[in-house]
């Protein structure tokens, strides 16, 4: 099994395990949905916010950032990503649409968290157990969940909370259902240029198919929860392995 379609295997299985939570725990029933005035003025800020983000970006790349030694490292690239996302992050704060905006929901927020951790834990036993070469899960795990990745952690949570932002608005101004599908549109259709480039049609064209659906798939259900608390840990964890294959790549 190829690392993509393990990585499918996996979100599609902890999506499915998360139906079967919501139907008997209570926590993701009535979830807020907010609506705005002039929802596509809404899209259109948090574009600007977004070319604001890649800029920022840029001077991070050119070696603008803070700088830490040793085992500060981590704190530093934190800061760094903190700076890099706050005009996106900052935007339902300036605009006062409140967190629920960014899917984020503080009412028992470590069981939520707690949920998303053992469906990451999952998520990298799958990884384990179907990945040739993949060290044992304990050691997935550990490796994971180093301390040294916690800039990562970081990194992965603002790259979720700036995903709901966007899905937001953009829901409430084309309505969540064409939301979903054209962002797993765009999702798919970045891999496009690396498909050409490899020019294997055919295999590709099944690739393009399987990446849309898991988008679909995977925003339908963030969005049915409305909560970042769950889905950090599983999209942080599934991230992480590509380092860990990259690994096994090598040891073979």
């Amino acid at each position: 099994m190829t690392h993509s379609w393990l990585l499918a295997t996996a979100y599609a299985a902890v999506c499915a395990l998360w139906w079967l939570l919501s139907r008997v725990v209570p926590l993701w029933r009535d979830a807020a949905r907010p609506q705005f005035s002039r929802p596509w003025r809404e899209v259109g800020l948090v574009f600007l916010a977004i070319a604001a983000v890649l800029a920022l970006g840029q001077l991070w790349v050119r070696g603008v950032r803070l700088t830490l030694p040793g085992p500060w490292f981590p704190l530093a690239e934190s800061v760094n990503q903190l700076i890099i996302f706050a005009p996106l992050i900052a935007v339902p704060v300036v605009r006062g649409d409140g967190w629920a905006s960014a899917w984020v929901r503080t009412d028992k927020l470590p069981l939520r968290l707690a949920i998303g951790l053992a469906l990451a834990l999952f998520a990298l036993f799958l990884f384990a157990s179907l990945e040739r070469g993949a060290p044992s899960w304990l050691n997935t795990v550990r490796s994971v969940f180093s301390p040294r990745r916690a800039h990562l952690a970081v990194q992965v949570l603002l790259e979720d909370l700036a995903i709901a932002i966007l899905f937001v608005r953009l829901g409430a101004a084309m309505g969540p259902r064409r939301a979903i599908l054209a962002v797993a549109g765009l999702f798919a259709a970045a891999h496009i240029p690396s498909m050409i480039a490899r020019g294997d049609a055919v295999r590709e064209l099944f690739g393009l198919l399987r990446d849309f659906g898991l988008g679909a798939l995977v925003i339908g259900t963030a969005w049915r929860s409305a909560d970042i608390a769950w889905v950090w840990p599983v999209h942080y964890a599934l991230d992480m392995t590509q380092f860990l294959q990259s690994a096994a790549l090598t040891s073979r």
